[in-house]
């Protein structure tokens, strides 16, 4: 972000040396922009590592001052390729002034219905926009020509022909041979550009098919670190918890855990990596627990939260007054959780949303590093 109002600073108390002419297009969009100051406290409200700069194409539209004798051009072209299809001479302007017979007249209708109206015939025209249907105009064309007689056709090149050549495109010294040459040129490079398609389609389908690869090796590699992360966590999980087992851990008569682990025991109920059970008071103590909502700190004493383990990375925290369960008071919480929030710089978690007395009631808050703390000292580390 320093960077971004750095360079806006300097271009703008530079800009006479960098763009000295007054209608240059940065000056208008150093403009637009504004003060640098105004724009930095702007942008200093906006939270998260990420912004958003939508780009907008002001140029886009600047018209071809020759756009409408470019697409005139391009129409007397395709014109003039049907009309010496019918009709042959010693050059264009022979055969544009040639009377026509009935027989080329039949020929021109001939032509219209088996190729321009049959879109099942796939010769090839240079001046189409869509390769399945190769006699299909384009979007340049200014008429349709299956609508006219030969006659009509003739008529329109010419007055096509004489409006090119008024503008200085075409001249009648060389009888239009200008027109022709455009003709054979545009065949000649469609047929360049189609083979050029083919090879580059031939390219896309070959990197389409390797990043496949790539992307199925990559999906296979992350399922092995995954299965690696997984299995490490189990094993370290279930070292820390048989090695207390083995151990006996010695426990105080009548405290908390004490009676909680022998409830575990008795009821055929203990998870498979352990459990432990804290007061409320005794987790605000460690700076674990900040907020409890419904649960003044008066009442912290008398309040528990059990953490278990009974699956590889996950962790369930029940709360409970003396021996009763505190409905709504449950929530499971991932190790890949937990860590992610630490990642994201999250200070403080919530849970049991939506517990207790309505929206809200019994909301859990624990700050994100110290739990993280209690959940590796007690489940991942030998004591």
């Amino acid at each position: 972000m320093t960077d971004i109002f750095a360079i806006h600073q300097l271009i703008a108390s530079d800009i006479s040396y960098v763009a000295p002419i007054q209608d240059d297009a940065l000056r208008d969009v150093i403009r637009e922009l504004g003060s640098v100051k105004s724009n930095e406290h702007e942008m200093m409200g906006v939270s998260g590592s990420e912004i958003s700069l939508q780009l907008n194409a002001k140029l886009h539209n600047v018209e071809d001052p020759d756009a409408a004798i470019k697409n005139l051009f391009m129409e007397t072209k395709r014109c003039v390729l049907y009309i010496i299809r019918i009709q042959s001479g010693a050059n264009l302007m022979e055969i544009m002034v040639r009377p026509i017979s009935d027989e080329e007249e039949q020929r021109w209708e001939d032509l219209v219905h088996s190729e321009l109206l049959n879109p099942s015939n796939k010769r090839h025209n240079p001046y189409t926009s869509d390769p399945n249907n190769p006699l299909e105009p384009s979007t340049h064309t200014l008429i349709d020509i299956t609508t006219l007689t030969y006659a009509e056709l003739k008529r329109t090149a010419l007055e096509n022909i004489l409006t090119l050549e008024s503008h200085g495109r075409l001249t009648r010294h060389n009888h239009y041979q200008d027109l022709l040459n455009a003709i054979a040129l545009d065949i000649r490079t469609k047929h360049r550009r189609r083979v050029q398609r083919a090879r580059e389609l031939d390219g896309v389908r070959a990197t389409l098919n390797q990043l496949d690869q790539k992307a199925a090796y990559l999906d296979s590699q992350l399922k092995s670190y995954n299965n690696y992360i997984e299995q490490a966590m189990n094993t370290l999980q279930s070292k820390n918890a048989n090695a207390r087992g083995g151990r006996r851990r010695f426990l105080l008569p009548f405290t908390r855990q004490y009676n909680h682990e022998r409830e575990l025991e008795r009821s055929g109920r203990k998870p498979k990596f352990g459990s432990f059970k804290y007061s409320a008071r005794q987790l605000a103590e460690k700076g674990v627990l900040v907020e409890w909502k419904g649960f003044p700190e008066s009442e912290w004493g008398r309040c528990n939260l059990t953490i278990s383990s009974d699956e590889v990375g996950v962790f369930h925290i029940e709360g409970s007054s003396g021996s009763m369960m505190i409905p709504g008071a449950s929530a499971s919480v991932p190790l890949d959780e937990l860590l992610q929030a630490q990642f994201d710089n999250h200070q403080f978690m919530n849970l049991f949303e939506g517990g207790g007395g309505g929206p809200g009631q019994g909301a859990l808050r624990l700050n994100v590093n110290l739990f993280l703390h209690l959940v590796f000292k007690k489940f991942y580390r030998d004591e």
